[in-house]
């Protein structure tokens, strides 16, 4: 059931997200460009456990379309540094929004009490889960439990 959901949001999000300016897969690089303002396109493949290629592609399409800056470490010549633009903040804004706004629609018919209920069930759900798979996470915002794990099941997988 988790996974149907999981499957039933981001369907919803790539549909709605035709009219803006960010493919679905550049809104995970965007957000962690966002999140850790010049980090390198090596740190976003490693945290998302893709090839530094793709992201090298990814982020040339990013500069290209205006939505963020590539610049070269003067101590290491092959290390860019990424940021994001305004354009590239306005973006990531719109993005964030249009979760937002689908998350208030699906929960609108919920009361406050199912709602916190759900998260604390999650909350603990996740706990568990890490603790039967033996994954000793600490504390971590979202996205870094996202990276932490990409990077569990990619050593799991070599």
């Amino acid at each position: 059931m988790l996974e149907n959901a999981h499957l039933l949001r981001k369907l919803y999000i790539r549909h709605t997200s035709d009219s803006l300016p960010l493919h679905f897969s550049q809104i995970a690089i965007m957000r962690m460009i966002g999140q850790h303002e010049n980090c390198t396109q090596t740190m976003i493949a490693d945290c998302l456990g893709v090839t530094p290629s793709s992201v090298a592609t990814s982020t040339k399409r990013l500069q290209k379309a205006g939505l963020i800056t590539k610049t070269v470490d003067p101590d290491n010549l092959r290390c860019k540094h990424l940021a994001l633009t305004e354009k590239g903040r306005s973006a990531i804004k719109q993005q964030i929004e249009l979760f937002k706004d689908y998350d208030e629609r699906i929960f609108s018919d919920f009361p406050d009490e199912e709602k916190e209920q759900l998260m604390q069930l999650l909350e603990k759900l996740i706990s568990r889960m890490k603790e039967v798979g033996g994954i000793s996470a600490p504390s971590l915002s979202p996205i870094e439990l996202s990276c932490y794990l990409r990077k569990a099941i990619d050593k799991s997988d070599n």
